[in-house]
């Protein structure tokens, strides 16, 4: 409510008025407050302005600011609540004004007049450059400068300012764009882009955006969650990349062939945040990458997918909080000749606080989505040899402790340096220990694998293959291999008592390993005929079930004495095999 008066003291002279207004250099004029009668302008508004400031004073401030009636952005229409967050101080508002045509910063700051009336002073300052800068900056920050569309930080910014969650996205990732880009440079990965998003823009859609989150991955984000409509389009998207793309390029036509992942997310499934939306997508594009077809995340894998996030955050704690929940275990590994225990392997398991038992398979592959995978294998090695050092296990006549290390560990530069280190902690010697590896093409390519390899063999450290004979084995590089163990999975092991090919196959490893001077150990071995058919060919060591499950250390330190004692069980199977 405006007042007749204001109790302050007013300004006695108009002329002392007009001659402080007229030495700025900014836009001024005087107004009443309650008539809108614009009392005074000073020369620089009315020169800068072309306008004549006797004609001016008296008439309404309106009708020489805007031609729409009484000023939208004028700081005296400010509520009490947008005045309190400005408070103390002139009010201010930012604002595009039409008449004018220019971007100004309007200030009205409250005072008495000569008279004693309430009145403004209202100052105005053209700010269109500063606009101009402001939204390039902001063009630069929220779209992608090769392509002018929206990125990432503009689609977690439009997530966050949405009022519900009534949408649904569509994201596509590009399996193979980096091999194309190495084909065939960057400019031809350009214009695929530039064909696809062109393709998209040209259906008929309604209340979208498409977005490029990541150098091979773009969202379509649609306004309305019409989970029917944007699962077509999706399989529509899909089919397309199904056919090779047509590309001008300046030397003419060039037709690639490009695989993407596609997805579907629903936003009313209800999400905490942007970045919560966007790991979601992440997580749901992955699956469609196993599946090989179009994901749509419903409820079922929302409750899949969000308890993963939930394990990851358990396991994360859990390792920083010193390893809490996690233990080591052991499978022992037999010797069918001496008929006795002869190593163990090292298994890593884990009781969460929050889930229980989570299976090995599961809790390892979250540590290496979440980069903690070498910290959780060091924990295991140190502390598996340390277990194994304080038992004496390094007593037994050629026992060997085998440890498993991740893909990441072999190319970790500090990895011999750690090995070195928990070997002197233990006295443990080097010769009883056995780094197992599992097979795979990096490791078999790769020259630095091999370095490490032969670093470690010269500190007599043993390297075991593992799964040798179910990934990219090669029986012609059998002897270039620089390891001294190779590990059979237990899937080759399951039908070799009646598969005569698996039979055929395993007879042939196990002379490939001898002429390589490398022992062989078979795994999963859970059957007596499974047994007898790994003796008749003359597999070196056994490990499964039908000897022992995998052990705690406490279960371990009670079966010490299975590695100087015959193992009645396998000395009967071998005394009838001897009579025939």
């Amino acid at each position: 409510m405006r007042e007749d008066r204001v109790p302050e003291q007013h300004i006695t002279s108009l002329e002392d008025v007009r001659l402080f207004l007229d030495s700025t250099a900014v836009y001024t004029y005087v107004v009443d407050d309650a008539t809108d009668e614009i009392l005074m302008v000073n020369e620089y508004y009315a020169r800068n302005m072309g306008v004549d400031r006797a004609r001016m004073e008296g008439r309404k401030c309106w009708e020489c600011v805007t031609a729409e009636g009484r000023c939208d952005f004028c700081p005296r229409n400010l509520t009490e609540e947008e005045r309190a967050v400005q408070a103390p101080g002139p009010c201010i508002v930012e604002a595009f004004n039409p008449t004018l045509g220019v971007w100004g910063k309007w200030t009205g700051q409250r005072v008495p007049w000569t008279d004693g009336r309430p009145a403004y002073i209202m100052t105005f300052v053209d700010i269109s450059s500063e606009v101009l800068l402001r939204e390039q900056l902001t063009h630069l920050a929220y779209y992608d400068r090769r392509m002018n569309i929206p990125n990432r930080a503009k689609i977690e910014k439009d997530l966050a300012e949405r009022p519900d969650n009534n949408f649904c996205l569509i994201a596509f990732d590009y399996i193979s764009l980096r091999y194309i880009n190495d084909a065939y440079g960057r400019i031809l990965v350009d214009n695929l882009l530039e064909a696809v998003v062109s393709w998209i823009k040209s259906f008929e859609l309604q209340n979208y955006e498409i977005y490029r989150v990541d150098s091979d991955e773009f969202c379509l984000l649609f306004d309305d969650a019409d989970m029917m409509s944007a699962s077509g389009l999706a399989d529509r998207l899909f089919e397309r990349f199904q056919e090779s793309w047509e590309i001008e390029t300046a030397a003419g036509q060039t037709t690639l062939s490009c695989r993407i992942a596609v997805c579907v997310i629903d936003g009313r499934l209800g999400f905490k945040s942007p970045e919560d939306i966007l790991s979601i997508v992440d997580r749901t594009l992955e699956i469609a990458k196993e599946t090989g077809a179009v994901a749509i995340y419903n409820q079922d894998m929302d409750d899949v997918i969000k308890r993963d996030l939930a394990l990851e955050v358990s396991l994360k704690n859990c390792v920083e909080d010193g390893m809490r929940g996690f233990e080591v275990y052991f499978q022992p590994i037999i010797d069918p000749r001496r008929e006795k225990w002869i190593g163990v392997e090292a298994l890593c398991r884990w009781n969460s606080p929050d889930f229980g038992r989570v299976p090995p398979l599961v809790f390892i592959r979250i540590a290496e989505q979440i980069g903690v995978i070498n910290k959780l294998g060091y924990w295991v090695l140190d502390t598996a040899i340390g277990i194994c050092s304080k038992l004496e296990l390094q007593k037994v006549p050629d026992f060997f402790l085998d440890v498993n290390l991740s893909p990441s560990q072999m190319a970790d530069e500090t990895l011999i340096g750690k090995v070195l280190m928990s070997l002197q902690r233990h006295g443990f010697p080097p010769g009883n220990l056995s780094l197992e590896v599992t097979e795979s093409e990096r490791f078999t390519d790769s020259d630095y694998p091999h370095t490490t390899v032969e670093r470690l063999k010269s500190l007599e450290v043993k390297i075991a293959l593992d799964d040798f004979g179910t990934g990219y084995s090669n029986f012609n590089n059998l002897r270039n291999l620089p390891v001294s163990i190779l590990k059979t999975e237990k899937q080759f092991i399951d039908n070799i008592a009646y598969d005569e090919y698996q039979q055929f196959l395993l007879k042939i490893l196990v002379e490939l390993a001898k002429a390589a001077d490398m022992s062989l150990i078979a795994e999963g071995v859970e059957t007596p005929e499974q047994m007898v058919e790994l003796l008749n060919n003359g597999a070196d060591y056994f490990q499964g079930y039908l000897f022992a499950r995998p052990l705690s250390a406490t279960e371990l330190a009670d079966n010490v004495h299975r590695f100087y004692e015959r193992d009645e069980f396998l000395h009967a199977v071998r005394e009838q095999m001897a009579n025939g």
